[in-house]
């Protein structure tokens, strides 16, 4: 799979024209010896909760990263997809950062719909929406197989309006977590699971019965980044730095093909950080930005 542009529309006069930077923050921000960050417990591979180690995942290995860079502890919170972007309302806000495979994208950095604005720092991991169905069924080549066919995405993410407006009649069904539609694939319910490829290969390691329709995806790139309150500018790029010296480590490939196997082993190139890990170019164009 060859890594496509996100937002394509974007012309070079449009990234000239971003917003200026606005409130560079405290350097203390947050107080405290901790840092309260808002992660996924129900995604095996990216983010997981279990009995030991209590939190795992390539999310929390990211959010370590981020809490190192503000001299915090991270004290881990379990946020739902809906949530998220709630979560960093910088009037109000319950968590200090959100690393949750959370998509940078204009609606988040602007606020829309009644939700907050706020601001990111990444990618640290570039992914594109697929599938993810039982194995053993017929050879899939193109989205719309789908077409007509029960497809559950899950509440509170890009996915289910991605995969209407990617698959054309599709009968795409809205489940309010990844377990229930992992489940309704599994019972027979649903013909297939879409959302972040990501996410689909951290649940083929845990159920083996299922595979990633290798080559079929749908909708633009995602890229994950690490969700800010706005008015904490300087912390943002702090952020920001250290998963540029992350990325460009050998601890983000040994993280990730640690936490997310199935991806490396089984993803379409041999060159698997071709699809996976962003440039430094990626991270300073959507990283304490207004927009893109």
């Amino acid at each position: 799979m060859k890594r496509k542009l996100f937002a394509a529309a974007l012309t070079g006069s449009a990234l000239v024209t971003l917003a200026a930077v606005s409130g560079c923050g405290s350097d203390s921000w947050p107080t405290g010896d901790s840092v309260e960050i808002g992660v996924k417990s129900d995604q095996p591979g990216t983010g997981f909760m279990g009995d030991y180690p209590p939190r795992s995942g390539f999310d929390i290995k990211v959010a370590q990263v981020a809490a190192d860079a503000l001299g915090k502890k991270p004290d881990f919170k379990s946020v739902p997809s809906e949530d998220r972007q709630t979560d960093l309302d910088e009037k109000h806000p319950t968590v200090d950062l959100v690393v949750a495979t959370y998509s940078i994208n204009n609606e988040r950095l602007k606020g829309s719909n009644g939700l907050p604005a706020h601001d990111f720092a990444g990618p640290y991991a570039i992914t594109y929406q697929g599938f993810l169905v039982k194995k053993g069924g017929p050879p899939i080549k193109r989205a719309d197989y789908f077409k007509g066919r029960p497809v559950c995405a899950w509440q509170g993410t890009t996915s289910y309006e991605t995969l209407k407006q990617g698959v054309p009649g599709v009968n795409a069904m809205s489940k309010p977590t990844a377990k229930r539609c992992i489940e309704e694939l599994e019972s027979g319910r649903v013909d297939a699971v879409s959302t972040d490829q990501l996410l689909l290969y951290g649940f083929t390691h845990v159920h083996r019965d299922l595979e990633v329709v290798k080559s079929v995806t749908v909708g633009d790139a995602q890229y994950y980044g690490v969700g800010i309150p706005r008015g904490h500018r300087g912390a943002c790029n702090k952020i920001k730095d250290a998963l540029k010296k992350y990325v460009n480590s050998t601890g983000w490939s040994q993280d990730f093909k640690t936490e997310l196997p199935d991806a490396t082993a089984i993803a379409a190139e041999p060159n698997w950080e071709v699809d996976f890990k962003p440039t430094d170019a990626q991270i300073d164009t959507y990283s304490c930005r207004d927009g893109v």
